[in-house]
């Protein structure tokens, strides 16, 4: 399975996380967009993801982001990887 490493050390608002996702997926300056429709369009597969499925993405450390983003937007992030039956581990 294709995993996908978030660099939640450079996470320090809800733009980084995607400015990070589309760094895990396209490799540096890789950009998929910048919104909760862009997020989940790459989770459907394709912008990087394969088209297939069979990915998942791991956030570490996620404590830093979880507090930079707030919330009601990070519960809206972990709803938008669930609804795309994409898994995202959080870790320390």
């Amino acid at each position: 399975m294709k995993t996908y490493r978030i660099d939640g050390s450079r996470i320090g608002s809800a733009a980084d996380f995607y400015t990070e996702v589309g760094r895990a997926v396209n490799g540096d300056g890789g950009y998929f967009g910048s919104n909760l429709d862009a997020l989940a369009d790459c989770l459907r597969g394709g912008f990087g993801t394969p088209e297939e499925g069979g990915f998942r993405f791991v956030l570490a450390p996620y404590q830093g982001p979880r507090a930079a983003i707030g919330e009601p937007v990070w519960s809206t992030l972990l709803r938008v990887f669930v609804d795309n039956g994409v898994d995202l581990w959080l870790k320390n």
